[in-house]
């Protein structure tokens, strides 16, 4: 079975879908299904033609286009090649997008094969607006980009990670404002914020770096994926308030619990009820002081949440998303 990716925007581009899609074809690749990545193409509408030829001299059995990325910015070649040859679409954070991005996805139900929407949440949010694509849409969820490792002791003490992409809306203000009331409080614990800052999101890390200035915050900037499993196979608690919510979409997320690591979060709309229990709650930082507490001060509670941490994860496994899609590739390939 041969498959060509399109997406506007793969490694080393700085893209959340661009990452997801290299480790997608990692592990279909191992899965027995070859995999050709067409990305490094001009997107302007006028070139469609030219992008339509090379996906077609790669002669493979499907085509399946990852949006939105970086990389496809503002234009409509990816709408326009689903229309011109019917092909797999996956959609990325639907109730998340810009009113006029929401619009620009409807060519995509036109003709498509079939639409993987990658959690039930955002789903039901295409299914509300789009009713017709129904039985031809399905949830394959996202996965982690860091590994699992054997949790190990020690290392980080008293320190509560954040991991993520560092730019807006991803709540790193509440993790600053956590970190004065540690402060405020006489508390040992330290803030350690791992992450990347996003490439358009300087001057927004500058500010918060600025912000952090006398407070018992560590950044951790650019470490490599390797670097940041082991880290997070070391640490004892995390903090991850996101604005709207932990939801599937949120592979930062993932990668906390994948690992083991007893995680403090926000609970939104979009929040699904299996992640109780796998996670603890906090509505702000002042209530995630005593969350805080309690799972560092309670071993066995500690310990709860590690395990349905990690059990919570395994259905987002790399192997487990492969899977999901080369069945779909297999049925859509029956002759009908």
């Amino acid at each position: 079975m041969k498959i060509t990716f399109v997406t506007g925007s793969y490694p080393p581009d700085v893209c959340g879908v661009g990452d997801y899609t290299s480790h997608l074809a990692v592990a279909l690749g191992r899965c027995g299904v070859k995999i050709e990545i067409v990305h490094d193409e001009d997107w302007r509408l006028i070139k469609v033609g030219r992008v339509q030829e090379r996906i077609r001299s790669l002669d493979s059995d499907l085509v399946h286009i990852q949006y939105p990325t970086g990389g496809f910015g503002i234009h409509l070649s990816p709408q326009f090649l689903s229309i011109l040859s019917p092909c797999v679409i996956t959609l990325h954070e639907i109730s998340q997008a810009h009113i006029l991005r929401r619009l620009a996805l409807y060519p995509f139900s036109i003709r498509s094969l079939h639409i993987i929407i990658t959690t039930d949440y955002d789903r039901n949010y295409a299914l509300s607006r789009a009713p017709w694509i129904r039985r031809r849409s399905s949830v394959i969820p996202v996965g982690s980009n860091i590994v699992a490792l054997d949790r190990k002791g020690g290392g980080t003490g008293d320190d509560i990670v954040y991991f993520g992409m560092i730019r807006p809306d991803r709540g790193i203000e509440d993790v600053l404002t956590l970190a004065s009331l540690f402060k405020k409080k006489g508390l040992p614990h330290i803030l350690r914020i791992v992450g990347k800052p996003h490439p358009n999101s300087s001057e927004y890390f500058a500010a918060l770096q600025a912000r952090s200035q006398g407070l018992p915050v560590v950044w951790d900037v650019g470490l490599s994926d390797e670097r940041v499993a082991e880290l997070l196979s070391r640490t004892r608690i995390a903090y991850m308030p996101f604005p709207d919510g932990a939801s599937e979409r949120r592979t930062s997320l993932f990668a906390s619990l994948t690992n083991g690591v007893p995680t403090v979060t926000t609970k939104g709309a979009a929040t699904p009820e299996g992640m109780e229990g796998a996670v603890a709650f906090s509505r702000n930082p002042h209530d995630a002081v005593e969350v805080i507490n309690r799972i560092l001060s309670d071993r066995s509670y500690r310990d709860e949440l590690s395990v349905q941490a990690r059990s919570y994860a395994q259905r987002f496994s790399w192997e487990v998303i492969a899977i999901q899609h080369r069945q779909l590739y297999e049925q859509l390939l029956v002759p009908k």
